[in-house]
């Protein structure tokens, strides 16, 4: 035996003696000035949105780069289809959108891709949105952490806009009225409007496609990175049955609802009706409300909006970071929070809220009605935790003079048994093996909208095995 353990570390020591000078080498690199921290136990995915966050942004880089080879930034005068023929004239040509559709439809792996893709950037607007809110119930900033605060949010900003120039590229005409809701705010925009419409804008269609092709895969990813590189704390929360299970859940969200090419955009057709994407319905409320000028609906009120949010830790300069020693600043989150819904909201709705939107002339909202609406949700939001942190501190110091002990929630300890625990593994691993026959299946009769939900599905049986088997490492 010992020979024979003797034998094998001889095999595996040139093996081990490249690892140890691989390792030994990156201790020089930013690569392992960062510290991945992989829980042994189920954590709360709350504390680490921001983590996986930059997840969804790889798989967005990913899917983003295979979406390359097949996409044609054109809106304009289209090349020949053969020699000797001639061009097709720029009304016409919609070259980025035939592209899209061509990707959807035709191309290997393309539906499957591009709906990633599609969902992904969904997810990473939301999982910013929901990280940045959470960071903010819970004081974080209060921690020393107010660099990596205004950076967080100056990253969301961005987020936000690395989406918009992404879907303006298929020119749809859902692309096609961000576009035309994005030209009209910067030709608004004081002294510098139409210098800096041209350089955004360009002065045709094909420049436009052009720029936003640049802006969407080169320019706004190197500033998102170089942001990142100041945001990112030195120690990282990478949960693998997390993050197996979000991807999942991306990749089912796919298979469920695919998404569409949309209306292809004519220049010389009327425009119909239709709606951005969900994180700019808010912006879309605003520029639609009547008497309020594109510029001051469209950039100052959000302008506002982020300003407020980003000095907050200069103002909430208190030392306790529980809620409810804080109810000012915890209401005025909840009251953005009701802001956001209801905006959000009044985006997909006619003049009057309780009429679907089906023609321009319901386009334009009542100011009294939505202004309204707004103060109402603002006063309920400083009521309800007002209302709330009293009876929390009533009830706290009920328990303070009867001197009882103040309840804390303890973690629940695990009520499996080691063998129910190894007959959820094996159902789970029997799971995943049918899960991939019906791939299989599902791509020989081109069923791809239930490829990729069976795929998402075998990521979270993945995510649930592996929990699984962690829990039955701490059952005795």
């Amino acid at each position: 035996m010992a020979g024979q353990t003797s034998k094998k570390r001889g095999v595996l020591d040139p093996i081990i003696v490249l690892l140890r000078w691989i390792w030994d080498r990156l201790e020089r690199t930013l690569l392992l000035a960062i510290k991945l921290v992989f829980p042994s136990r189920f954590i709360s995915p709350l504390g680490f949105l921001g983590m996986l966050t930059v997840i969804v942004f790889i798989i967005l880089g990913v899917t983003g780069a295979l979406l390359l080879f097949h996409f044609q930034p054109i809106f304009g005068d289209c090349p020949p289809a053969a020699p000797n023929t001639t061009y097709v004239p720029a009304a016409t040509c919609n070259a980025a959108f035939n592209s899209v559709a061509s990707i959807n439809n035709q191309v290997d792996w393309g539906f499957l891709i591009r709906n990633i893709h599609y969902q992904a950037s969904n997810a990473m607007v939301l999982l910013a949105v929901m990280h940045m809110f959470y960071q903010y119930f819970a004081g974080r900033y209060k921690l020393r952490y107010e660099i990596l605060w205004v950076t967080g949010i100056i990253l969301g900003v961005v987020t936000i806009i690395e989406a918009y120039t992404g879907y303006d590229l298929i020119f749809n005409i859902r692309g096609q009225l961000a576009i035309n809701i994005g030209q009209t705010l910067t030709y608004y925009t004081p002294v510098l409007g139409a210098n800096l419409a041209q350089i955004i804008f360009g002065f045709s269609f094909n420049d436009l496609a052009i720029r936003f092709y640049a802006f969407h895969v080169f320019i706004i990813p190197i500033i998102m990175l170089a942001i990142m590189s100041i945001h990112l704390p030195k120690n990282l929360v990478l949960d693998i049955p997390v993050a197996s299970a979000i991807t999942g859940i991306i990749l089912i969200l796919g298979g469920l609802f695919p998404v569409e090419v949309g209306v292809r955009y004519d220049p010389n057709q009327l425009t119909q009706i239709t709606f951005p994407e969900w994180y700019f319905t808010s912006l879309y409320a605003f520029i639609r409300t009547q008497g309020l000028q594109p510029f001051i609906a469209g950039a100052i009120i959000p302008g506002v909006f982020v300003l407020i949010f980003t000095v907050v830790p200069f103002f909430d300069k208190g030392r306790k970071i529980a809620m409810i020693d804080r109810p000012f600043w915890v209401a005025l989150g909840v009251a953005a929070l009701g802001q956001i819904a209801i905006v959000t909201v009044w985006g997909f709705r006619a003049s009057n809220p309780f009429q679907p939107l089906l023609n321009e002339g319901q386009l334009l909202i009542d100011p009294v009605l939505f202004a309204g609406s707004l103060l109402i949700a603002t006063a309920l939001s400083y009521g309800f935790v007002y209302a709330f942190v009293r009876w929390r501190r009533a009830k706290l110091d009920a328990l303070r003079a009867a001197k009882k002990p103040i309840p804390y929630r303890k973690v629940q300890p695990y009520l499996l048994t080691k063998g129910e625990v190894y007959a959820l593994l094996g159902g789970l691993l029997l799971l995943q093996a049918f899960l991939d026959v019906a791939i299989f299946r599902a791509f020989l009769d081109t069923l791809n909208n239930f490829a990729l939900l069976e795929i998402g599905m075998v990521l979270v049986a993945f995510a649930a095995t592996v929990h699984i088997y962690r829990v039955g490492a701490q059952v005795k």
